[in-house]
């Protein structure tokens, strides 16, 4: 079974970062939002732009409000099992955190590590997996969407003998 999967992109990698798009795998059922800034989020870093596609002008005006994401985020979480899990636990849990103190939504669920669900050889087989991904050109790198698909492929290979 494919557990919960999370992605986040971001306006960059400094401490002012923000969040700008999430995806999320639930129910076998991928959901994203684009994010439009909350005001007091400025920091944009022009590399990160390079890498994920999204000017700060389309989220602007093609992006949800803080609170709709949040709320439409926490809905999507199964409410039997709220745990969903990232490969890079500790950047989207501060992403999905920021999101959260913008909003009076209570972030009701918890960031874990999807490498934490893996033994040493199906990590091995998972890390590999996904490199053959992500270099194949099937999914756009740094799109939160194509991010969860590709995890939940290179998931489903590493545990598929299980």
């Amino acid at each position: 079974m494919i557990p919960q999967i999370i992605d986040v992109e971001a306006s960059g990698l400094h401490f002012d970062s923000y969040p700008i798009e999430i995806a999320i795998l639930s129910g076998g059922e991928i959901k994203s939002w684009l994010i439009a800034p909350e005001p007091s989020w400025t920091y944009w870093d022009r590399r990160a732009e390079q890498l994920h596609g999204l000017s700060r002008k389309k989220l602007l005006a093609e992006g949800l409000p803080v609170h709709v994401v949040a709320e439409q985020l926490s809905g999507a979480v199964d409410p039997e099992n709220r745990v969903v899990y990232s490969d890079a636990a500790p950047w989207d849990l501060g992403w999905i955190a920021t999101l959260y103190q913008a909003t009076h939504v209570s972030f009701d669920f918890h960031v874990a590590s999807l490498q934490e669900l893996l033994t040493g050889r199906e990590l091995t087989w998972f890390e590999a997996k996904y490199r053959e991904i992500e270099t194949a050109g099937t999914y756009r790198r740094h799109r939160a969407a194509d991010d969860v698909k590709a995890l939940r492929d290179a998931y489903h290979h590493a545990t598929r003998h299980r």
